[in-house]
């Protein structure tokens, strides 16, 4: 397939797409500048395709006869004239807002439906297609379980043993 063309910005929609390490919460910095981001990942060669065909940043190529090929997402906190956007919108498959806690559980294999903005660029960079995360639409959620709520330094040592993590003699193995 050809790329596809259009003259002006678009709304592009994704429908059914595996999520991985999303984080819309809050703000990660990505070389100095604050975003919110998301991967998607496929198996499917056509899938990839047609990401690619879509200007998508597509890692891995058909010709290369990868597992598995993926695309990072992401919306900046501000625009380039220094205007803060709004936070990615996320929701349900019943089109209620996401509470930020909800947000932090959205796990690696998610599927969800994704709005992208999609806009031309001109600059002393070159030419091309920008993509912005606008929205995302968890249809089937797998909550993310992990996070340091359980745990800190003092608690961490071969099989739970605080005694262990609080000497100075640990090895390789008191950590893995």
């Amino acid at each position: 397939m050809a790329k596809a063309q259009f003259e002006k910005a678009r709304n592009f929609m994704l429908s059914g797409v595996s999520l991985q390490y999303t984080k819309v919460s809050k703000p990660t910095i990505y070389q100095g500048k604050p975003q919110w981001e998301t991967s998607i990942i496929t198996d499917d060669p056509k899938v990839a395709e047609m990401w690619d065909d879509n200007h998508l940043g597509v890692r891995g190529t058909p010709k290369m006869n990868p597992n598995s090929w993926t695309v990072s997402l992401n919306r900046k906190q501000f625009t380039k004239d220094g205007t803060e956007q709004e936070p990615v919108r996320v929701v349900g498959a019943d089109k209620k807002a996401f509470t930020d806690e909800e947000r932090r559980k959205i796990g690696n294999g998610s599927t969800g439906n994704l709005i992208l903005w999609q806009g031309h660029y001109d600059n002393e960079y070159g030419t091309g297609v920008t993509t912005s995360l606008t929205a995302i639409q968890v249809t089937d959620l797998l909550k993310y379980e992990g996070g340091m709520d359980e745990m800190d330094f003092d608690s961490f040592g071969a099989d739970g043993n605080k005694e262990m993590a609080e000497t100075p003699e640990g090895t390789k193995a008191d950590l893995f």
